[in-house]
């Protein structure tokens, strides 16, 4: 964990002058909660009978999800935050990338606001996370809405095509390169995957804005901790599930989507063919449509 202390410590000093400047400044519907390891920030919207979490796939903010939330909000009770160690869920000196240590730290979140069972919709990654909160804490946890998301080996080919020469994945060079980079691979990053000219072009400001004033992009941290190589004890899911993802996601040309039914037989893939990397956000109509099915069919 040495070189993920590059990240923790650096959030740490900085975290009360730059949370003191966002809670002066935040919108509505803008929160932050301190966790027992970390702050999340989150929106909130909607007041509708269940209750959708969304996870923000990096480096996207919160900002992004304007129009996907005044879609959502008249059906749903919607949460949408920032995972720890992105953008302004500032880490405390001693959090873990751990990948169960961030599974007690989301199931610590699902209880603060004490408004399930939840829809988890996270995209990517941040999907097993979702497979281990239905596993671990099933009264949590009512359906399941995987975004971009294979089964594990895939996901871990998907990180080393994306990092051939192990920049990221390598312990304290990968920490050090994002320090001094992440405003750069932000923004090649989003242009390499989104499908989406209009998304593209309103959203690298805001994410530029961000990064730009102390926000955090841990990604070497998170790949490197929290999407090992051995893969953590996932179950099959007994709820109902979907996966849903965008065909035209450069960065997963050779991906298998099918594998994400090593998680339950009854997984249903429902692909956006127009959409890349960010299908909620480059096509929230069509993506809602999957969720309001999820929820009538039940499968």
């Amino acid at each position: 964990m040495l070189a993920a202390r590059i990240d923790t410590l650096t959030s740490a000093l900085s975290h009360k002058r730059q949370l003191r400047q966002l809670r002066q400044s935040q919108a509505d519907g803008y929160h932050l909660v301190e966790l027992d390891s970390c702050f999340i920030r989150y929106r909130e919207a909607g007041r509708g009978p269940k209750t959708l979490v969304l996870a923000v796939d990096p480096p996207i903010t919160l900002e992004c999800y304007d129009q996907l939330l005044a879609l959502l909000a008249p059906d749903y009770h919607v949460y949408v935050f920032e995972l720890p160690g992105f953008g302004y869920s500032m880490v405390k000196s001693d959090f873990q990338f751990h990948f169960e240590a961030t599974i007690e730290t989301l199931q610590e979140l699902l209880r603060h606001w004490n408004a399930g069972p939840y829809t988890l919709a996270f995209p990517c990654a941040s999907a097993f996370f979702s497979i281990a909160l239905a596993n671990q804490y099933p009264e949590l946890v009512s359906h399941l809405a995987m975004i971009q998301s294979p089964n594990w080996q895939q996901e871990q080919a998907w990180k080393h095509r994306l990092d051939p020469h192990r920049v990221l994945n390598r312990a304290v060079v990968g920490q050090l390169f994002m320090k001094l980079k992440k405003r750069h691979v932000a923004e090649q990053w989003v242009k390499f995957v989104s499908n989406t000219p209009d998304f593209t072009r309103d959203s690298l400001p805001l994410i530029d804005r961000q990064l730009k004033h102390g926000g955090c992009y841990c990604l070497a941290s998170a790949m490197q901790y929290g999407l090992p190589e051995k893969s953590p004890t996932l179950l099959e899911v007994t709820q109902p599930a979907r996966l849903i993802y965008g065909e035209q996601d450069r960065s997963h040309k050779a991906t298998n989507f099918e594998t994400i039914r090593d998680y339950g037989h009854q997984i249903s893939l429902h692909p956006i063919h127009q959409a890349g990397h960010f299908p909620e956000l480059e096509a929230p109509d069509i993506f809602k449509s999957f969720i309001d099915e999820l929820h009538q069919s039940n499968c």
